[in-house]
């Protein structure tokens, strides 16, 4: 057999092991899944996958890159980089709360993981690469930017800061709004109206309001 069909058994092999963990990582929470289950659905042996993963840790990190992949795709996609940057701050903000509202399960994943994996230095120090080598993860650096030059923004905001801010914003909210239920009292209240509060909130923060003087 030729080295390159045994390449395409080995890839293969890896997707299986990922689309695997995957599936039953977003259905059970990875805390409940181990090596043998994945194994089971995947329909590979313990010895393949660890010629892949060296620990059930590492094939969940790469779920959840796979879930920010994800995530920052569907937002780009809904980007028009042509508009302003106060524009294209909402169009981003609204494709951010459009993918935990159809997506859920994955926010719910992320959760976890942050939680679970906050002091793990191992999986930090690959995040960390892993996002230092992805210079379209930086798409709210980049929206900042213009609308600081096109003056759509507040001309005295800090790109770096405000980047940080909005990120952490609507990430904690969305999330939150994707693992927890509202108090019953509260039921009046649905999750557009949190999250558009929240975006507006956002919008009125760093909007320049004399842009249009």
């Amino acid at each position: 057999m030729s080295d390159t069909w045994h390449k395409n058994k080995k890839n293969k092999n890896r997707e299986d092991i990922i689309i695997a963990g995957r599936k039953l990582f977003l259905q059970n929470n990875f805390i409940n899944v181990n090596i043998k289950d994945i194994c089971n659905l995947a329909g590979v042996s313990r010895v393949t996958f660890y010629k892949h993963f060296k620990s059930i840790d590492e094939l969940i990190f790469e779920v959840q890159i796979d879930i920010l992949n994800n995530i920052t795709d569907f937002i780009i996609s809904r980007d028009d980089v042509k508009a302003s940057g106060i524009e294209r701050l909402k169009m981003v903000l609204n494709a951010w709360i459009a993918y935990a509202k159809e997506y859920k399960e994955q926010m719910k994943f992320s959760v976890l993981f942050d939680l679970y994996y906050d002091t793990n230095e191992e999986v930090n120090s690959m995040y960390e690469k892993f996002i230092s080598e992805e210079s379209d993860k930086d798409f709210l650096h980049t929206i900042v930017c213009k609308g600081i030059e096109d003056k759509t923004l507040r001309q005295d905001l800090e790109p770096i800061k405000t980047e940080y801010y909005i990120y952490q914003t609507i990430t904690g909210v969305v999330q939150r709004m994707s693992y927890t239920r509202l108090p019953i009292k509260y039921v009046v209240i649905s999750f557009d109206e949190i999250a558009n509060s929240v975006v507006d909130m956002i919008i009125s923060y760093v909007i320049n309001s004399n842009h249009n003087e």
